[in-house]
């Protein structure tokens, strides 16, 4: 009786054993079959998340574009010197504006011609331009045409117009009985001045006048004062032909050559069509 419980005591124990060995190999192959089956990373998938890209498209965006510098503006350019007709010497220089700036090449040929003719002090037509001195030392004359300066930095100056020639000197004839403010003999009329062409202004409406300061028993007007009066009269829209200008009566006058004058204290302005 006690044999046959050892016999089968071992025949357990033999069972346990064999039991135990079959699990742990089940354990060994399911671990090698688990890591086999895992899959690796890709080196393909380490770049993508290394990579950052930018908006919606894979490729790089291209860097934006440079800040453009500003164009320079015009400058006031020194064509040269010039020699005036006093015999001194100037640069010639055409100064920058809204307007633009001068050529050289006209500069010096509208200067040259200032220069070359004798000139009494007043504003003077030369080439289209209106020329004239100024009170200012560093550049004492200047031209002037639609908003552009050409300037004479310097001493040269337009010659100036050599004096009248006296007049003859009268003596007493004897024989010849002096005149009394009861004689019938009238006395001698002032020499007459002579008119002076100013030179052009455009009116209102686009035409041009020509600006002439008449010579007269009582003077006649400079042509600094007869060209400011003349454009503020001819660019001046009004309700009737009658202006009053700086203390100038100007009007219209029923006359194709000269249709508008303006007078003030026996001086005249005339400003001739065309």
């Amino acid at each position: 009786m006690r044999t046959t419980r050892l016999a089968t005591s071992a025949v357990a124990a033999l069972a346990v054993i064999a039991g135990l060995s079959g699990c742990g190999k089940d354990g060994e192959d399911h671990s090698a079959h688990t890591s086999s089956t895992t899959p690796a990373p890709t080196t393909a998938a380490a770049t993508s998340t290394a990579t950052k890209l930018t908006g919606s498209s894979a490729a790089p965006l291209p860097p934006p574009s440079p800040t453009h510098p500003p164009q320079p503006a015009l400058q006031d350019v020194n064509c040269g010197p010039v020699t005036g007709g006093n015999g001194a010497s100037a640069d010639v220089i055409v100064f920058a504006s809204a307007a633009g700036r001068a050529g050289c090449t006209e500069a010096i040929t509208v200067v040259s011609d200032y220069l070359g003719a004798a000139r009494t002090g007043d504003a003077a037509a030369v080439d289209g331009w209106l020329c004239q001195p100024q009170p200012d030392s560093s550049v004492p004359h200047i031209c002037v045409d639609q908003g552009l300066t050409i300037g004479l930095r310097g001493n040269a100056a337009p010659a100036t117009p050599p004096p009248p020639a006296p007049s003859p000197v009268r003596t007493v004839n004897p024989t010849v009985p002096p005149v009394t403010t009861t004689s019938s003999v009238p006395p001698v009329p002032p020499p007459v001045v002579d008119d002076v062409n100013c030179g052009p202004v455009t009116d209102a409406g686009g035409a041009t006048r020509t600006v002439i300061a008449i010579g007269t028993a009582d003077g006649r007007p400079g042509c600094t004062e007869a060209i400011n009066v003349a454009t503020a009269y001819v660019t001046t829209i009004a309700p009737s032909d009658s202006v009053v200008v700086e203390g100038w009566q100007c009007n219209s006058q029923p006359d194709a050559q000269v249709p508008q004058v303006c007078s003030k204290d026996g001086l005249v302005i005339a400003l001739r069509a065309g």
